[in-house]
Parts: C-alpha cells; sequence; structure tokens
C-alpha cells in the first residue's frame, strides 16, 4: 500500500483523469488538472453550434459494473438514459446485422459464396483439431475462427481501412477485445437459439445522457471537482517533465511551473515520453517512437431533414467508401437536434500529415455526401445542407500492430521505476478500452492515492484479451 497522497496533479482531463479528480476532491485531497484543450473530455468531449449537440464520433456507455453506472446517473441527476444499440455493415450494396448473424451474413450471399464459407470455415475447423497453433495476428485469429472466406467478406476490408496496414500485421490482440463472436458456430448458436444471452459479453444496449451529449459527463465532473476546491487548467498543454532521483518534481505547461507530489498521467504515452526528454532511458525513447496512433478526421453535415436512419453505427468496409463509419447524433438522444433536423457525423481513419488528414474541408463533405448517395438514401439537396463541420483528431486509436506490446512494456517499465507517477488511461496506456474501463482505472488511481490500494489494481483494468465489448 501507498502512503497517502498530498497534492495530486493530473495531467490530462478525459475520462479517466476526471473521474481520479473527482475521486481525490471528493476524499479531501488536493488536485490539479492540466488539459490542453479548452474544455475537459478528451475524445468523450461534445461540441454545440446552432442548436445541436454532437460528440467526437458515437459513444456508447455501458459497463459489467451496475454501480459505475448509478454512479454516474446520480452524478448528472437521473439524466442519463438507455439505448437498444442498432448497429448495422453496409456491403455489396446490401445491410448486415452487427454481430453477424448466419441467415443475415451467409445465406443472403450467392449460393456459391455461402458454400464457400461453409467449407471454408470447415476446413479451418479441421484443421485446428489436427494441429493447434498460436494466433499471432489478426488475420490468423479469424481465419482459425471463421474460415478464409468469411474473412475476406467480413473482416479483411474494414480492419485494414481502418488501420491502414495489412490484416498479417496487426497484433490477434485487436480481434480477441474487439470481435464478439467466438466463432462461425458460436454466430450460428447465437442466431438461432436467442435466449436473451448475447453474443459473449456483447452489449444490446447503452447508456447516454439525456442533454448535452456524452461530453456532458466530463463537464460535470469538473464542475463538482471546482466546487470541492480542486484546480482545472484549460488550455495549459504540457510541455515539460522533470524528474530527479526517480520523481517526478514538477511539470512545465502553459508556460508556468507546477509542482508536484504525486502525478498521474493519462497523456499519450508517446508524448509522455518526449516530455521527459534526456531523462528517459533510450530503450524507452526508442520503444515510445515506434509505437503509433490512428487519427481521424470527422466530417459533421448539418442537415434540415428529420432523420437519415435509424442506426447508431453503419460501418463501410469498401474502399469505395471514404468514410469508415457513420453516425446520427439525434439516434442517441432527440435533444442532440432541433426538431424537424438531424446532424450526420462520417469518421475517416488517417494519419498524421497523410493526403486525406490534409483534404480541404470543401472536398471531404463532397466526399461524404457522395458516400450517403452509395447507401441508396435519399439524395441530400445542396439546401438541406445548414452547415458543415469538419474536426481532426491526432491520437484516437492505438495501433496494435504485431510486437506493440513489447514496446508498451518496456516504456512502462521505466515509468514504473518514477515512484510518484501513475499512467492511466487509454492513450497513456496504449490501450483501447472503453469509456467505463477510462473511469474505472481513474476511480481506482484515486483509491491507490489515498493508501486504500495498489497502483496495480488501476493498471490491470482492461489489460486481458477479454472482450470489451
Amino acid at each position: 500500500m501507498r502512503r497517502m497522497a498530498r497534492h495530486v496533479l493530473i495531467l490530462g482531463g478525459g475520462l479517466a483523469g476526471m473521474s481520479c479528480a473527482l475521486a481525490c476532491a471528493r476524499a479531501g485531497l488536493p488536485v490539479t488538472v492540466l488539459e490542453r484543450e479548452e474544455e475537459v473530455g478528451g475524445l468523450a468531449r461534445s461540441f454545440s453550434q446552432d442548436g445541436f449537440t454532437f460528440d467526437f464520433g458515437p459513444h456508447r456507455l455501458f459497463s459489467q459494473q451496475p454501480e459505475l453506472i448509478q454512479g454516474l446517473s446520480d452524478l448528472l441527476g437521473g439524466d442519463l438514459t438507455s439505448r437498444d444499440r442498432r448497429s448495422r455493415i453496409f456491403l455489396k450494396g446490401k445491410f448486415f446485422h452487427y454481430p453477424l448473424r448466419v441467415g443475415n451474413a451467409i445465406f443472403s450471399m450467392p449460393p456459391l459464396t455461402t458454400a464457400r464459407i461453409l467449407l471454408d470455415y470447415g476446413g479451418a475447423k479441421a484443421a485446428g483439431l489436427v494441429r493447434r497453433k498460436t494466433d499471432r495476428s489478426f488475420e490468423d485469429w479469424v481465419k482459425a475462427r471463421f474460415g478464409a472466406t468469411l474473412y475476406r467478406i467480413f473482416f479483411q476490408q474494414y480492419t485494414e481501412k481502418a488501420w491502414g496496414i495489412p490484416c498479417h500485421t496487426i497484433s490477434a490482440d485487436w480481434a480477441s477485445q474487439r470481435i464478439s463472436l467466438l466463432s462461425l458456430w458460436d454466430t450460428f448458436k447465437k442466431s438461432v437459439w436467442r435466449r436473451g444471452d448475447q453474443p459473449r459479453t456483447y452489449a444490446s444496449s447503452f447508456h447516454y445522457p439525456r442533454t448535452g451529449g456524452i461530453g456532458r459527463i466530463a463537464r460535470v465532473m469538473a464542475a463538482e471537482v471546482e466546487r470541492l476546491g480542486g484546480r482545472i487548467r484549460r488550455s495549459c498543454p504540457v510541455e515539460a517533465i522533470r524528474v530527479h532521483d526517480r520523481r517526478v518534481t514538477d511539470v512545465r505547461a502553459g508556460g508556468e511551473t507546477f509542482p508536484a507530489d504525486e502525478v498521474v498521467s493519462t497523456l499519450p504515452i508517446t508524448d509522455f515520453v518526449r516530455f521527459l526528454g534526456p531523462s528517459a532511458p533510450e530503450d524507452a525513447r526508442r520503444a515510445a517512437a515506434a509505437l503509433t496512433f490512428r487519427a481521424i478526421v470527422f466530417v459533421y453535415l448539418f442537415l434540415d431533414r428529420p432523420s437519415l436512419s435509424d442506426d447508431h453505427w453503419i460501418y463501410l468496409p469498401e474502399n469505395r467508401f471514404l468514410s469508415n463509419r457513420l453516425s446520427e447524433s439525434r439516434n442517441f438522444s432527440e435533444d442532440n437536434a432541433p426538431p424537424g433536423k438531424t446532424v450526420v457525423c462520417a469518421e475517416i481513419t488517417c494519419a498524421v500529415g497523410d493526403a486525406l488528414w490534409r483534404m480541404s474541408d470543401a472536398d471531404l463533405s463532397a466526399r461524404v455526401r457522395e458516400d450517403l448517395l452509395g447507401l441508396g438514401f435519399a439524395a441530400i439537396r445542396p439546401e438541406e445542407i445548414l452547415a458543415v463541420r469538419t474536426i481532426r483528431a491526432p491520437e484516437c486509436y492505438p495501433i496494435y500492430d504485431i510486437g506493440y506490446r513489447e514496446r508498451v512494456d518496456a516504456v512502462l517499465q521505466h515509468c514504473n521505476r518514477i515512484s510518484n507517477l501513475l499512467p492511466i488511461g487509454r492513450s497513456a496506456l496504449f490501450r483501447y478500452n472503453n469509456m467505463d474501463h477510462s473511469i474505472d482505472m481513474g476511480q481506482r488511481a484515486a483509491r491507490a492515492l489515498l493508501g486504500q490500494t495498489r497502483r496495480e489494481d488501476a493498471l490491470s483494468v482492461a489489460s486481458g484479451a477479454q472482450y470489451f465489448g
């Protein structure tokens, strides 16, 4: 157990940082949050424009811990609604359910393709019985469980489009954490014998604030932290972190120096090592430099029409579409758009500085309109477009390429040697976890700082190969 902390300095005001700050403030610990943006929330922020509320892409909040959801509901004054989740894949001119259902995904294909899917699956199962081998890549994991044909049709296209690298170079961790079905046989069982259970721990519903978008959670946390005496410095980006005698002594941010007793970092792991400068050993700097994040360009079309669909997520695997995924804000809450109007968000994954990242807003808007037409939606007339907004986010998804885990471990081993440092959250741990995981990490980190538990309890959240939902 660690001694009870004195002043706590939290780097980053996303959900992990804000939940830690709130738990610390409620326990009476002096706390300061340094946030580079004008508003807290990180990738779980929301924006407002002309009566619309929209998020950094679609967010779903669910958890296996009822007490966590109840705590958030209490924090929002009971203003947390429940939504039945609706996700579909648009492929070859048809919509398919997500997660996959056998009748929809297989038997709606041409007969020859259906036969090929079943034969490939049988061959993969037989090969697995003869010789069990370790799944090294995403490609290995999926082919062993679904066969080569289904892999090519439903899994390979979208994954390579989203991540920008071949599936055989992506770690199998991505599949085990993000594919809700264990195998084609699991798909069949869940499709035929549906008794209320869902594929693995697939969340058929989720929670969402009635007003204010998903970003309302972090904003209310921030307001409560400040009410309790904590400080939140917005527009205050970290510039340097000074370490002496295996302790963080102070942090330079926004042109000021902030002394530190205990430091909780939610900064991207790559940035954190860079801010350490030469105090970080060469192996940690080399490992961090080899880790990369996938960026996203979000394109929002504000439309003078009631809606386009009732989906929360529409996945677009084919390269003929620029967008990876579409979502409609009012489907998460009717209060997110004025009556008779809607806003559609298109997510386009890319790398910072590449052609997609540099594409003009006008060209992005035109391409997204083409994507919507390609789905068969009614044509959007120019006069129906009230406004267009584009937001670029540089560090969204940690890329799980093969070997990433060893590089992350090399950096975290160095972090563990800094006695008053605790890294938490998606970007700091290079872990593509969910919203509830980040909140849980923050709360556990606060308990560790209070001397109630070990720091390893915070680091263990979402650390396995289990399905994340």
